[in-house]
């Protein structure tokens, strides 16, 4: 075969045409460094345990949601403990815009979203401004609940012993007007510290110091007003004020049980 019939060879190089020159103006691609990428993603480690809870909590059984909301709850406790204010506060006010937490309730009572709330309020300032009205609602009432569920059947609340003991209080002074006593500077003196005890039991929460000093002193006083009214010591003693003492003090006692 002659060279002329003969085929030549593909050429390696078709691509580049004779009237083209090399683009000079392309780059060769490099990773971006390390800290831009760190600033461009957001955290997501202190939110991660707290949506893993919820969406536990919402694809748990009827049987199992208590549970599962109460193990929410404590994650949302501890949220608020572990610093980083900002990055918590922005996780709590999702939480409760989104609405996941709305009914999510343990064992005790307490609601996902009042445990939320209270983890916000814990904060401080400025982050306790930033919770929303409808949210505080929430939490007083479900505060509300659970102290009216945990309350006794002997437990009358504190305006019943505000009432018992005034009223003994107002049963001794109309006998001290009808009968005036010998002493009357005793008498005032039992009725003061009675009403000093009245308003510690009044103002303090069951369990707390204060509490169970108001509780102490209304029953030394009660206690002391009977022993000097029905015994023949010489000292005037109130018997109405002692008897309504030692049963207001008996209901503080069923209040701290």
């Amino acid at each position: 075969m002659s060279d002329a019939t003969r085929t030549p060879p593909p050429s390696s190089r078709l691509d580049e045409r004779p009237d083209e020159e090399p683009r000079a103006d392309l780059a060769s691609w490099a990773p971006p460094p390390p800290e831009a990428v760190t600033r461009s993603t957001p955290p997501v480690e202190l939110p991660l345990p707290v949506l893993v809870r919820v969406e536990q909590a919402l694809k748990a059984p009827d049987a199992e949601r208590a549970e599962a909301a109460a193990r929410l709850n404590e994650v949302l406790a501890e949220l608020a403990s572990g610093g980083g204010e900002r990055q918590v506060a922005d996780t709590l006010h999702r939480l409760l815009a989104g609405g996941k937490l709305e009914g999510l309730v343990d064992a005790e009572g307490r609601s996902c979203r009042a445990v939320a709330v209270e983890a916000l309020l814990s904060l401080g300032f400025p982050y306790a401004l930033e919770v929303e009205p409808e949210d505080l609602h929430h939490l007083r009432s479900n505060v509300s609940a659970r102290a009216h569920q945990r309350r006794g059947p002997l437990d009358f609340g504190p305006g019943v012993m505000a009432t018992v003991f005034l009223g003994g209080a107002a049963a001794q002074v109309l006998e001290e007007l009808f009968h005036p006593s010998r002493a009357p500077g005793t008498l005032t003196l039992q009725v003061g510290l009675g009403v000093l005890a009245l308003l510690a039991l009044l103002l303090a929460p069951p369990r707390t110091p204060v509490y169970r000093v108001g509780m102490a002193l209304m029953a030394l006083v009660s206690g002391f007003s009977l022993l000097v009214a029905l015994g023949n010591w010489g000292v005037q003693g109130g018997l109405w004020v002692g008897v309504a003492g030692v049963v207001a003090a008996l209901l503080a006692a069923f209040r701290e049980s």
